[in-house]
């Protein structure tokens, strides 16, 4: 007995036998129309639509009832794998009109990218960039303001006189509404405060310097002056006014200096400056108006100067303050007895040469400079001469002169010397050479044409000899250099016999 199988539409009884299933590629139920194709397991084998009943066509005669199914016979399997679709019945009808989502899609569409959350990302990541640069940008903005308008304040408080002043241990207080202030002056004079008179043409500055733990000598003082003087008039012309304990400058003891210069609008203008200072500080009041204003109402205008100067008052800072002063180092002569001190860093002791003679000191001395360059031209000359003794001091007096004279003669031909004056006349008479009489003068030497040099001689007569204090620098240098040569002659002292 041969072996059948049952159609595989569920619905469908009939059964075909094995040698009809044997070899065939397709095979077509007789009974309910179904097509069934057999391939291999690389093609997919058609699944009926899941769900569907297939409904067969009308039979005219009664279908018999199926006879049982042999006991144990297997069931064929398709050679497809268990995941293949069953073929759809080539006579199923049209797909019903409603969607049927468990049915299998006949083509794959590829899922298309979705754009739209990258993008909204990309704009929010964009938008959170905007809000914190806006952020800095309104916070920089706002620091920006603050800071310009603490500036702001600053420079105006800055820039105050009052505030200026206080600075510097002092008060000044503004003059009338008619003085205003006066940035030129301020920046081309090298100034603190500068001003001028709208009703006249008059004009102020004021200079203020710390000096620290010490005092400025008179020299540093008087060269600080002509030092902005020259910076601010052209053709300048001054001259130092003999010390009087009666003049002062905000209660302290002042010196005086007279100038004359061009502008650059060629107005000649006069003026003077008042200097003094007081516990390390350094004080410069420059007053100033036209030369002819000057000759028509100079004593108004003067009274005028006098009523600014009177707006200056120091203040009481620096309590306790002590004055250090200048280093300085001992020489003891060697062919007389004496000694004196100079100061370290502006004077530098030479060795004199055996063929020097009477030279028994030498000092050269180097000017301060801002930028702390040697300059040859602001250098100075100090000497000691020990002399054979004389008679008398006028002896003594009268040879080192003319030792002087010659020597310099040598260097210059047509060498003519002629004596300064000073309050009390020609500076060429007996004096105290620091704590010992003897004899000072004080020279303007022509050398040649266009070198004019200054000297200052001081004679000491000993019993080991007559002792020549002499000092030489450029004349137009002689204001600062005299000052540190009445230094170096301030501390002479004779040494007991």
């Amino acid at each position: 007995m041969h072996a059948t199988y049952p159609c595989p539409n569920p619905v469908c009884t009939h059964s075909f036998a094995s040698t009809a299933i044997k070899g065939a590629a397709k095979l077509v139920c007789p009974k309910c129309g179904t097509v069934f194709h057999f391939a291999t397991s690389s093609t997919e084998i058609a699944r009926p639509n899941a769900g569907k009943k297939t409904i067969p066509p009308p039979s005219s005669t009664a279908a018999a009832p199926p006879p049982p199914p042999p006991p144990q016979v297997p069931i064929a399997r398709p050679i497809a794998s268990p995941n293949v679709p069953l073929a759809v019945p080539v006579q199923s009808p049209p797909a019903a009109a409603h969607l049927d989502f468990s049915s299998t899609a006949d083509v794959v569409v590829p899922r298309a990218k979705r754009l739209a959350k990258p993008k909204a990302k990309r704009h929010g990541a964009r938008w959170v960039v905007f809000a914190v640069a806006g952020l800095f940008g309104l916070a920089l903005a706002v620091w920006a303001g603050m800071w310009l308008k603490h500036f702001f304040k600053k420079a105006q408080i800055e820039d105050d006189p009052a505030f200026v002043a206080e600075k510097y241990n002092a008060r000044f207080a503004m003059p009338g509404k008619a003085w205003q202030r006066d940035k030129d002056i301020q920046m081309k004079l090298h100034v603190h405060i500068g001003m001028k008179s709208t009703e006249s043409n008059n004009y102020l500055g004021i200079l203020f310097r710390d000096y620290g733990t010490r005092s400025p000598s008179d020299a540093e003082m008087l060269d600080e002056v002509l030092g902005k003087l020259k910076t601010y008039f052209q053709g300048l012309e001054w001259e130092i006014k003999p010390r009087d304990d009666e003049v002062r400058l905000a209660g302290q003891p002042a010196r005086v200096l007279e100038f004359q210069g061009d502008t650059v609008d060629s107005v000649t203008m006069n003026g003077e400056c008042y200097a003094m200072t007081y516990r390390g500080q350094g004080y410069w009041f420059f007053t100033w108006a036209p030369l002819g204003d000057l000759q028509e109402t100079g004593e108004a205008i003067r009274a005028d100067w006098a009523k600014l100067r009177q707006g200056l008052a120091t203040l009481n800072q620096r309590g306790g303050w002590k004055e250090k002063p200048r280093e300085t180092l001992p020489f003891v002569g060697k062919q007389a007895k004496y000694r004196l001190a100079y100061v370290k860093g502006l004077w530098t002791l030479e060795r004199p040469e055996e063929d020097d003679g009477p030279l028994d000191l030498l000092l050269r001395g180097h000017e301060p400079d801002p930028e702390r360059k040697p300059l040859a031209g602001k250098d100075a000359v100090f000497q000691v001469l020990v002399l054979p003794k004389q008679a008398d001091l006028k002896a003594a007096t009268a040879v080192a002169l003319d030792f002087v004279q010659q020597r310099e003669k040598k260097l210059y031909e047509q060498m003519k010397m002629e004596a300064i004056k000073d309050k009390n006349g020609v500076v060429n008479r007996d004096a105290d050479i620091g704590k010992e009489p003897g004899h000072l003068s004080k020279w303007r030497m022509k050398c040649t044409e266009d070198l004019e040099r200054f000297l200052i001689v001081a004679v000491v007569n000993r019993p080991e000899g007559a002792i020549v204090l002499f000092g030489d620098c450029l004349w137009e240098r002689h204001d600062f250099w005299d000052e540190e040569f009445t230094a170096l002659l301030g501390s002479f002292k004779a040494r007991a016999r």
